[in-house]
């Protein structure tokens, strides 16, 4: 009956973080199923459920997760940047040919902004009750 008993409890748990486990395979509303950006996501959402969860006198705002969560997943953000030419369709090849920086500029304050929100979002829904 032990035996039985652990299986359904593991069988319960396993069930109830179902829905979280496919939430975060789920393609990203605004760059979708895109590998380089979901790293930077990632990444940056990882280090807002860490730091949400660890044991510390000192509590940083959700801004300032959001930035530490930024520099530190900067090597994420980079490859994210230099990818956007060639993830880029025809007439985006030809404005980053035009005007390179305005192009990576572009995209640039796209991620870090949207990353911002997205880390934002993470840190308080891992630290208070919605």
């Amino acid at each position: 009956r032990i035996m039985v008993l652990k299986h359904w409890m593991l069988g319960a748990a396993l069930v109830a973080s179902a829905p979280w486990a496919l939430a975060d395979a789920a393609a990203d509303p605004l760059f979708g199923d895109d590998p380089q950006a979901r790293a930077v996501l990632d990444c940056q959402a990882d280090y807002a459920r860490r730091y949400a969860g660890a044991m510390t006198n000192q509590r940083a705002t959700a801004t300032e997760v959001a930035i530490a969560a930024h520099a530190g997943c900067i090597d994420a953000f980079e490859a994210f940047i230099r990818s956007r030419v060639t993830a880029a369709g025809e007439a985006e090849r030809m404005q980053a040919a035009m005007n390179p920086a305005a192009f990576v500029e572009h995209h640039r304050q796209r991620m870090r902004d949207y990353a911002h929100a997205h880390t934002l979002h993470v840190y308080l829904s891992s630290t208070a009750d919605f």
